[in-house]
């Protein structure tokens, strides 16, 4: 027989408790999208502690304990240049900055590069057929080698999610924790028993998942195990919870969409529902196992086995009611429009796996009563690590759900649209000018998005400078080695050389990050095409020519001409000989 969907099949009805905003629909359907898998390895080791045994449980540091400075000011700037608050005395004055010392002259081999990366321009500029292109690359010390619309608005696409990860890092710190946490309105009796109802509590952790998800659906995504909450509170004796499971979400707020999302980003999961309490990345987890073989003789031997064990030990009533599975399950996602709902009802599950009754409801909104006390607490990986994923990977849950969690540190509200103004508040604590940028979202997925060639170098040339610098670098693919560039300009004197973020859209091809020598010299480089069709690919071969070009530089390695055949640019591809 066919096991049960998980996710799908709910206990007791969800309500929602009227008078919070509901969450604005843009499917006019449910999205139903299929992954078969046949066999996955486990996700790995959790990551948080095993349940303390002693009544108050120890937690990481909050995020909201981490940076207090909602204005985004003088603390960012300090970020900025390597001294943080505790380096100064309290209520010191903000001190004029050195003027920074006369730059060393360029090398030799300056003139060379930047007449072959102006020649690969043109060529590019030529056959762009009017499509916008944005381009700069400047050296370490902020010295132009080409620009073309440096300073014009376009498409940024995913090239964004390095602004979103800057100001997490600005804002939290790379050490910072995402905790989910369960509260409760009574205390837990002699016998088990909580008369009252159970607070699930979330604070927009972005990777808070089910074993199910790590397991079929995304092993290698970093993962805030779910489950360790209903592990926690059996562990502290909760045998049964006479109220509701009730979902809350602090200080999080506005749409669960992002304007400028089409509704075709829904149909493959590249956009989904966000809410301050979200498990599995906001999608419903359906896994149903295969029907025994009725030709199977073994199998009907075991079962006969079986029935023959249960009457002679007079156990019928506990005996399993669904065979063991034959093999590997069918795993399916769908959409979940309240992702609240969905992670109140995912919880009320786990419980019942650990043998903890619930027989109120699931609900989501305000508590009837206070809280007397907290049973659980779950931590997230390191924010670090969540970032790394997402920028290497290019995950827009993740960057979406860090971009409104960075608005409620700095406005105190989570939403689309404070994020927008946190990482606009960021850039500019930052030295960067903000004229023309929209935020619509974190991912870089929306319509509405506008971002500088200009910005993206600026912002990488600060964070370098910064001392998130180390952590920073990390964060990016490195050119023919990982993340979305693992398979870009392989075995190639770019190999190794290049770090940084990609973006693509079906219209947009764009790159961003740094080409870094052996000696500190660096070219930070930015270039958006918002174009279509062959336009797209040639901004991409453009992209490829240049990396190389500034990496065979920094290598010292000598730039050649070759000597036949025009290239894609109508000129002839960049040769090195290193």
């Amino acid at each position: 027989m066919v096991g049960p969907a998980i996710g799908a099949t709910r206990r007791r009805p969800l309500r929602r408790t009227p008078g919070r905003p509901r969450i604005r629909a843009v499917l006019t359907a449910a999205l139903v999208g299929a992954v078969v898998l046949t066999g996955c390895a486990d996700a790995g080791a959790d990551r948080s502690a095993a349940p303390s045994e002693v009544t108050e449980l120890q937690e990481p540091v909050p995020l909201e304990q981490l940076v207090p400075t909602p204005d985004g000011g003088a603390a960012a700037r300090a970020d900025a240049a390597g001294d943080g608050p505790d380096d100064r005395a309290a209520g010191e004055a903000d001190q004029p900055a050195a003027a920074p010392p006369e730059p060393p002259p360029p090398p030799a081999s300056r003139a060379l590069v930047e007449a072959e990366a102006t020649s690969l321009l043109a060529g590019l500029l030529e056959r762009r057929d009017g499509e916008q292109v944005a381009v700069l690359v400047v050296d370490e010390h902020g010295r132009e080698l080409i620009a073309h619309d440096a300073d014009v608005p376009v498409l940024p696409a995913s090239t964004l999610k390095i602004v979103t990860a800057a100001a997490a890092l600005v804002t939290f710190g790379p050490e910072a924790r995402f905790t989910t946490r369960v509260e409760t309105t009574a205390p837990v009796d002699p016998d088990g028993v909580v008369r009252g109802d159970l607070v699930l509590i979330g604070t927009g952790d972005p990777v808070l998942a089910t074993p199910e998800y790590g397991r079929w659906i995304y092993p290698a995504r970093p993962r805030t195990p779910f489950e360790q909450l209903a592990e926690q509170l059996a562990a502290h004796g909760v045998r049964r919870v006479e109220g509701d499971v009730v979902g809350v979400v602090e200080r999080f707020d506005g749409p669960s969409t992002a304007t400028g999302w089409p509704d075709r980003y829904f149909n493959d999961f590249d956009a989904r529902f966000a809410d301050g309490l979200a498990v599995d990345a906001g999608v419903r987890t359906i896994v149903t196992y295969p029907e025994p073989d009725p030709d199977d003789e073994d199998a009907e031997a075991d079962d006969a086995a079986e029935d023959a064990e249960a009457d002679d030990t007079a156990e019928d009533d506990e005996a399993d009611d669904d065979p063991e599975p034959t093999g590997p399950p069918t795993v399916r996602i769908e959409h979940t429009r309240s992702p609240a709902e969905h992670a109140v009802a995912e919880f009320i599950r786990l419980l019942d796996d650990h043998d903890v009754e619930v027989t109120g409801e699931g609900r989501v909104g305000d508590p009837p009563a206070a809280t007397v006390g907290r049973l659980a607490t779950v931590a997230s990986p390191p924010l670090q690590e969540i970032l790394t994923f997402a920028v290497q990977r290019s995950d827009n849950q993740v960057t979406d759900a860090v971009f409104r969690a960075v608005g409620r540190q700095r406005t105190g509200i989570g939403s689309f649209a404070s994020g927008e103004r946190a990482l606009l508040q960021v850039l500019e604590g930052l030295g960067i000018t903000t004229e023309g940028l929209v935020f619509a979202d974190g991912s870089g997925l929306s319509r509405d998005d506008r971002a500088t060639a200009r910005m993206l170098v600026d912002l990488d040339r600060a964070m370098h400078a910064s001392r998130h610098a180390p952590e920073w670098t990390s964060l990016m693919a490195v050119m023919g080695e990982s993340g979305t560039l693992r398979s870009r300009l392989t075995n190639t004197v770019a190999t190794g050389r290049f770090v940084g973020k990609t973006g693509t859209l079906r219209d947009v091809s764009a790159l961003s990050g740094v080409v870094l020598g052996d000696d500190g010299r660096r070219y930070h480089l930015a270039v958006i095409a918002n174009a279509n069709g062959q336009a797209r690919w040639l901004s991409r071969t453009f992209v490829d020519e240049l990396v190389v070009l500034l990496s065979a530089d920094v290598r010292g390695c000598d730039i050649l001409t070759a000597s036949s055949g025009d290239g894609a640019l109508g000129r002839p591809p960049v040769a090195v000989r290193c």
